[in-house]
Parts: structure tokens; C-alpha cells; sequence
């Protein structure tokens, strides 16, 4: 086959999801029949979960958070193209379409995965080019390093987990967590557990602001070195750090026609994680509406089951393999050397330091990611 009659599978997002989706594909396409190119805003893949003890540490490497695509198609010929993504447009009677690149390059595409992941906002909010995301991580780096108040807007695990690593860095900075729930996390998880990872962090000296918020606009009155939170409560703080939940990246998605996308901006997705009403187009990670929490290592369950169902498609088969939402499972890191875990299995089993320390507090899981992606431990 020629380059212009081989399938063309393009998978836009060089996340957790994706590429996993791109390593699995790459072992099972066919080079003399398909096309694999992945599609990528940033010149490297971006390991969230190793960012913020980064973006807290001068001892902690770059590397362990930025890591290059070179291994990600193994043996395969597939296609790298760094850009940004502004929309897709689908043929009329036709399954396949183009995508559309801010630059106005167009990319055909006969099966196409969408695995664009969250859009953050704040420290964890990396820019695109290798230069500025460098200068980011200097920046907050200088940031902690300054501050003596430092108040974080969030209780979920990026905020409870950036406590943790301030608490290493720094065990003597006042550190206060403000929370609009009554416990730290959501209601996914037992009271039991939630309230034990408020106690972990206690014991480090976090101090917690619950049923409360920060408006978003909030800014340090740099003469009183305070904020006033929502319920008018006036907080010592010479830095904000904004640790929110993050939305679904997903606009490119809102020029197809039926619109794939629920009120959550999720897209709507049927288990085998083909879009509804877009059957060559499938969709996985943070941006798919299953019932479950959004975390990195859900995406290995979806990229198994879009890997499957896409070659059932190249051969003209019906994708039969489906994705289930599991158990939740989750665990956070409270430093190097303690933490808590929970597993959504029998009666509900929590873990606590020894164990978080074990699994993935030392080296958060840097070098499982680096074989995942084909690369050399480091």
C-alpha cells in the first residue's frame, strides 16, 4: 500500500492516556497497512504526579516529570507532530475527517482517539515549550523558597499532596489548606479515610480552613500579607497557591455535530469508548463521562480497551471489548516517606505511611511511567 491508501489512526493528546493508546497500537498496527501519528501540544510528555515535589524541590530533576516521546512508537513508523489542536471536522457520509491544527495544518484521520486530558489551572498549569515551563518550575521553586504564609485553595490530592512536599521542603512555613467541603477529597471516599489524611497532614503542622472558600479573584493584600476568604475569614499569607479540581480539555469537540459533550463539557462516550454518535471517533482519559475519579492510573484500563476496539475497526470487525468503571482506588503522598491509601475493595481498606512510602512516595512511580513509555530508568 502507498502512504496515501494505507488507514490513517491519528490520536490527538501525549498524556497518560494517549500515549499508552500509541505504545499499544504500535504493537499491534500493521506498517505496510496503517498509519499511527500522534499529535501533541508539548515537545514531551508531562508526568503531573511527579510535578509538584518539581515545582517545590531544587533537588528534584526535571526529569522525573518531563520525558521525551522518543520511544513511545517502539519498532513502528509512526508520526510525531508537536501542535496544538483547534477542531475537528468529520466528512459528510463519510466515517473518516481531518484534524485541524491552530497553524492550519490539516491531518486526515479514519480513526481518531481524543485523549486531550484536564485543563489545570495554577502551579501545575505548564506552558507548551520546553524554555517557559523550565523558567515555570524556577519560578514557584522561588516562590516557596520566599514564603512564609502560604495558603493553598483546594483539598483534594494535588492540594493535600503540594502540603506534603512544602512540609519535606520546608517543615517550619506555615502551610493552611482551604477547603469548601466539611473533609479533605470528595465523597467518593469514606469519611474514615478522609479524616485520616487530615490527621496525617495535623501532625505536620497543616492547618486546615474548612466549609470555606477563596474567591477566585482573591488577591494577597501585599501590605497586611493576608486574604478574606468567601466567609469573610482573614488568613495570614504571602502566597496563594490554587490547587482546584481540574475542568475536561475538550472545545475541540464542539464543532462536531450531534455535540458529544454533557453540561460537565465531559464527553459522552458509550463502553466501548467510541464517541456517541461519532462511531470512528473514541475518546479516553479525564474527558470521558464515566461514573468514576478522574486519576492517572484509570487511564490504562481505557487505553486497553480503545487499543482493542480499534483494531477491531481496521478490520472491519464490530468493538466488542467494553471498559467497566472498577473500584476506586487511590493513593497520595504525603512526602518521600508517608501517606495514605485507600482501596474500594471488601470493607474498604486504608493503608498508611509504610505503605505509601513503599508503593509510590519515594520515586512517585517515575520509573514505572519511564518503562511504560519505552525509556531507561534514570
Amino acid at each position: 500500500m502507498t502512504a496515501d491508501t494505507k488507514k490513517r489512526v491519528v490520536v490527538i493528546g501525549g498524556g497518560a492516556a494517549g500515549a499508552t493508546i500509541v505504545r499499544n497500537l504500535s504493537k499491534t498496527l500493521d506498517a505496510s497497512k496503517h498509519q499511527l501519528i500522534l499529535i501533541t501540544a508539548r515537545p514531551k510528555f508531562t508526568y503531573l504526579p511527579a510535578s509538584l515535589r518539581v515545582l517545590v524541590s531544587k533537588d528534584a530533576s526535571l526529569d522525573t516529570v518531563f520525558m521525551p516521546y522518543d520511544t513511545v512508537f517502539g519498532s513502528f513508523p509512526g508520526e510525531l507532530k508537536i501542535g496544538a489542536v483547534s477542531s475537528i471536522e468529520e466528512m459528510k457520509d463519510a466515517p473518516n475527517g481531518h484534524v485541524i491544527l491552530k497553524d492550519g495544518e490539516q491531518v486526515a484521520y479514519d480513526i481518531l482517539v481524543v485523549a486531550t486530558g484536564s485543563a489545570w489551572s495554577g502551579l501545575v498549569s505548564f506552558p507548551n515549550e520546553e524554555a517557559e515551563y523550565k523558567e515555570h518550575v524556577e519560578t514557584w521553586r522561588t516562590k516557596f523558597e520566599k514564603a512564609s504564609n502560604i495558603v493553598i485553595v483546594g483539598g483534594g490530592s494535588v492540594g493535600i499532596e503540594i502540603a506534603g512536599e512544602i512540609k519535606d521542603v520546608y517543615p517550619t512555613k506555615s502551610v493552611t489548606i482551604v477547603q469548601g467541603q466539611s473533609r479533605l477529597l470528595n465523597e467518593i471516599y469514606p469519611d474514615r479515610f478522609r479524616a485520616d489524611i487530615e490527621q496525617r497532614l495535623r501532625r505536620r503542622g497543616v492547618d486546615f480552613l474548612f466549609e470555606d472558600q477563596v474567591p477566585k479573584d482573591a488577591q494577597v493584600d501585599p501590605e497586611t500579607q493576608t486574604i478574606i476568604t468567601k466567609n469573610g475569614k482573614t488568613l495570614k499569607c504571602d502566597l496563594l497557591v490554587v490547587a482546584r479540581g481540574a475542568g475536561p480539555n475538550t472545545s475541540l469537540l464542539s464543532f462536531l455535530k450531534p455535540l458529544p459533550l454533557n453540561e460537565q463539557n465531559l464527553v459522552d462516550v458509550m463502553p466501548t469508548l467510541q464517541v456517541r454518535g461519532h462511531p470512528s471517533i473514541f475518546a479516553a482519559g479525564d474527558i470521558i463521562n464515566l461514573p468514576e475519579a478522574k486519576q492517572f492510573a484509570k487511564t490504562a484500563g481505557h487505553a486497553s480497551v480503545v487499543s482493542a476496539n480499534v483494531m477491531s475497526l481496521l478490520k472491519d470487525q464490530e468493538p466488542k471489548k467494553e471498559c467497566k468503571p472498577g473500584k476506586e482506588i487511590i493513593v497520595i503522598s504525603n512526602g518521600k516517606n508517608g501517606g495514605a491509601a485507600y482501596f474500594g475493595i471488601l470493607w474498604g481498606l486504608c493503608f498508611g505511611d509504610y505503605f505509601c512510602r513503599t508503593i509510590k512516595s519515594r520515586d512517585l512511580l517515575v520509573g514505572v511511567v519511564r518503562q511504560g513509555l519505552g525509556l531507561p530508568k534514570i
